[in-house]
């Protein structure tokens, strides 16, 4: 049996999201200038994703910055790239350089990007998932809702300990297969109708919830 919904919390939610939401809407209104036909702009955004799972996100944008200023994303070999990611304490600093360099090969710097990238974001969120490596149905969300595309859900411990709150989910979940990511995304989207606010805005209301601030 699910629990029943948290009606106090998803006031909370509400009366925060009044307070909050002209920083939000600026910054989805941000993610959507994004440049879609620039491959370079596009890699960095991938590489800021794939490094975010287990690590802070502002550590990961530090080291995409550096990354970037000193040229390594478009030429760096994985040791150099290694160390940039381990001084910033990025989790698993190996395996992710590997995935850089991997990515970088497959994807041209980048280049290759706009061409993948549909209308349909489900159907674009596929794509990646199949063919970035290092890239799960968190981080393809969490790339394309970064770029302005709408309509999905970035399940993190933030999320779901959100929809635990919200009383959508009873516990949570493992998603790191397809069938519970896509399970608990329903979950989300049925708590955003609850609160009344966009499912993009719920993210980033969440995660205001779990760390204080409105990142990306």
């Amino acid at each position: 049996m699910r629990p029943a919904v948290n009606d106090a919390y998803v006031e909370r939610l509400r009366e925060e999201y009044s307070r909050l939401k002209g920083v939000i809407e600026q910054r989805l209104e941000e993610f959507k200038r994004v440049d879609k036909s620039s491959g370079g702009k596009l890699f960095e955004e991938l590489v800021f994703c794939i490094l975010t799972p287990q690590s802070s996100a502002k550590r990961a944008d530090s080291a995409v910055r550096e990354l970037s200023e000193r040229g390594l994303l478009q030429d760096g070999r994985s040791r150099e790239i290694y160390t940039v990611l381990r001084r910033w304490g990025v989790r698993f600093p190996a395996r992710k350089a590997r995935y850089i360099v991997l990515n970088r090969r497959k994807l041209e710097c980048g280049k290759a990007l706009p061409r993948i990238l549909g209308v349909d974001a489900r159907a674009t969120r596929e794509v990646l998932v199949k063919e970035i490596w290092g890239m799960g149905y968190k981080e393809a969300s969490h790339f394309l809702r970064n770029i302005g595309y709408d309509g999905l859900a970035i399940i993190d411990r933030h999320v779901l300990r959100g929809l635990v709150r919200i009383g959508v989910l009873d516990r949570e979940l493992d998603v790191s297969n397809r069938k519970r990511y896509l399970f608990v995304e329903e979950r989300f989207m049925e708590a955003a109708r609850i609160i009344g606010v966009p499912p993009e805005a719920l993210d980033l209301l969440l995660w205001y919830e779990g760390t204080g601030e409105i990142f990306k």
